[in-house]
């Protein structure tokens, strides 16, 4: 069976395009995603209600 994953859609220095394959959900590798992604974002997120408890 096909692999369906995506390719990085990131540029890289050589403005070449990346031909990693993207993170599940995500339009970017593990080295393009960055802190913008929305994976990492959620990823901060649960980290931080996990952190706190449920308290506010």
């Amino acid at each position: 069976m096909a692999r369906r994953q995506s390719v990085c859609g990131a540029l890289t220095q050589k403005g070449t395009g990346c031909r990693r394959l993207a993170m599940v959900g995500a339009s970017r590798c593990d080295r393009h995603r960055g802190d913008w992604s929305r994976y990492t974002v959620a990823r901060r997120k649960a980290a931080d209600r996990a952190g706190r408890g449920g308290t506010r």
